[in-house]
């Protein structure tokens, strides 16, 4: 049997055999093949989404808490340049992810057909790999270079880190006969054989020996600095951060992003602290050991430039440059199931060094504490401080980005559970990373969003009402981007509220319930301390209406301590 739908099956299958769970389509009629070939998949989650942006940030999402590419299904046209901006973020910050795109067939290519764009390499280098499928063809050797092409869809996704591109091209009819369905359907998997299929995910345990040069190092350092940026799953060296911070007794910078979870090493309230030049000098370190991506708070982007000097050494389990201050002396690639061979560091460890920290971090958190309670409107830094405190831990969160993940950390602490979208730094797309995140780890998820982030990504409240679990969108409402408020353009008086602030006056309430989602609007401290995020169920979005510019005065303050 010769069909569109017996060519899309053999891919999608191949997917499937090797790992692949979740799959995204927004509706079309050129994606027929590919959307029946998900439909009838009996081991295939399926999520349907209309807004094509939205979706591709729904995969990236599925992507970043799991590790495993989730599959994107479009139709030709427009459709496709619409996941471009998820794209670019799933190369920056390494999140696997595979796009099939329906195409026009070649005769219909390049005389005005409607609906027919120029797919080929569509999105240029920022997807990691491309392959034209070509239209159908059901020669054996046609067949296997197919299911090939999955697999290297795959392996391409996860081992770089980005998305997999692969173009469909389609001649009508599109639509399957019922024999066509019966038939693919019994090629597929039994469901009862569902879970004996390959996981996709291949630990290999292995042990890293350190170049001498690097093991010399490490002994020789007095003052030791380990600093976490952002990583997902797939890319988290947990295991090799805690091992080293014990052995060297090294305090550990995490940013939010990096799952590092809370521990006797970890300083909370570095962004508060390091943004004096004075204790940048004193606490200046010896060695420094970064693990994870770029870092991207402002205090470590200075103290980095400041210590531009200072041996470091970068672990890291991506191929990709990650180094703005152009200081990494060595780089250590290594996977998340890595063993570091140790035995040869003769380390002598320096507790003054880990208290001084220590001390310095405490000092900071009291003075935070008790200048927070002295503010009697509700700030941006009141609901971090809160939230950060009242979550449990086995919530996801996801950060957008601006203010919202600096505010993280400059009130909150690192988590475990944390994840932003710190590659291309963009405000789209984050409700719906938030969704993915959801629906591939099945836990609770808080997404914190600024009010222009939010509407930004509006369109992805039409997919909650598939997520199963409870689903928090909490909306920092400080009348737009306040982050232009920390740049010199802020001096302008004529054009920076209408141009950069961009305050925005929608009613979010509404929005809310014309999408049947429960609204909660928070104005002071009281509400907010009665608020508990961990009482939520279902999807419900709170509104937390805060004083923009106490908030910028509650920053400058402890930023000038």
């Amino acid at each position: 049997m010769n069909s569109h739908l017996r060519w899309t099956s053999a891919f999608l299958n191949e997917l499937y055999k090797s790992g692949v769970r979740h799959a995204v389509i927004s509706p079309g009629s050129r994606s027929t093949p590919l959307t029946f070939a998900v439909a009838i998949h009996p081991g295939i989650k399926k999520q349907i989404v209309l807004d094509e942006r939205s979706a591709g940030f729904i995969a990236l999402g599925i992507g970043k808490a799991s590790g495993i590419p989730a599959v994107l299904i479009c139709t030709s046209g427009t459709a496709a340049a619409n996941y471009l901006p998820a794209i670019t973020e799933a190369k920056q910050s390494g999140v696997p992810m595979i796009v099939l795109t329906a195409d026009r067939p070649p005769n219909l290519r390049g005389i005005g057909s409607s609906q027919t764009v120029d797919q080929i390499k569509i999105y240029g280098d920022q997807a990691v790999f491309f392959h034209e499928a070509g239209e159908p063809q059901f020669d054996q050797s046609d067949l296997k270079r197919l299911r090939y092409a999955a697999r290297q869809a795959i392996e391409s996704s996860i081992e770089t880190g980005g998305a997999a591109h692969i173009n469909f091209p389609f001649r009508k009819p599109l639509e399957p006969t019922s024999e066509e369905i019966e038939f693919e359907t019994r090629q597929l998997h039994d469901p009862a054989d569902i879970n004996k299929s390959q996981s996709g995910e291949q630990e290999f345990d292995r042990t890293i020996r350190l170049r001498e040069s690097i093991t010399k190092l490490i002994s020789e350092s007095e003052r030791p600095l380990i600093v976490a940026g952002p990583a997902n799953v797939n890319h988290r060296l947990i295991n090799q951060i805690n091992e080293l911070s014990g052995l060297l007794n090294s305090p550990i910078i995490a940013e939010p992003g990096s799952g590092i979870s809370k521990s006797e090493f970890q300083i909370c309230r570095y962004e508060q602290f390091l943004r004096s030049s004075g204790n940048r000098e004193v606490l200046q370190p010896g060695l420094i050991l970064r693990f994870g991506d770029q870092p991207f708070t402002k205090s470590m982007l200075i103290a980095l430039d400041n210590w531009a000097d200072v041996p470091t050494v970068h672990f890291t389990s991506r191929q990709s440059v990650q180094d703005h201050a152009m200081s990494v002396l060595y780089k250590v690639e290594c996977k998340p199931n890595d063993q570091l061979e140790l035995l040869h560091i003769q380390h002598k460890k320096r507790t003054d060094w880990l208290n001084h920290w220590q001390e310095t971090d405490k000092t900071a958190d009291e003075k935070l504490t008790d200048i927070i309670k002295k503010v009697d409107s509700l700030t941006d830094g009141h609901v971090f401080h809160h939230l950060s405190n009242r979550l449990r831990r086995d919530w996801n969160i996801m950060l957008s980005n601006s203010f919202i993940p600096r505010d993280m950390a400059m009130f909150g602490e690192s988590k475990e559970g944390q994840f932003v979208n710190r590659g291309a730094a963009g405000i789209d797309g984050i409700i719906s990373t938030a969704t993915g995140i959801s629906h591939s780890s099945e836990k609770p998820t808080c997404c914190i969003t600024g009010d222009l982030a939010f509407l930004h990504d509006s369109n992805a409240l039409l997919s909650l009402k598939k997520v199963d679990q409870p689903f928090l969108i909490l909306v920092i409402n400080n009348a737009g981007g306040n982050i232009f408020k920390m740049l010199p353009v802020s001096d302008n008086e004529e054009y920076f509220q209408d141009y950069f602030v961009t305050p925005q006056n929608v009613d979010i309430q509404k929005l809310a319930e014309a999408h049947r989602i429960p609204f909660q609007q928070i104005r002071s401290k009281d509400e907010l301390y009665s608020f508990d995020p961990n009482s939520i169920s279902g999807c419900q979005i709170i509104e937390f209406v805060t004083d923009s510019d106490e908030s910028m005065k509650l920053r400058r303050t402890l930023w000038e301590i």
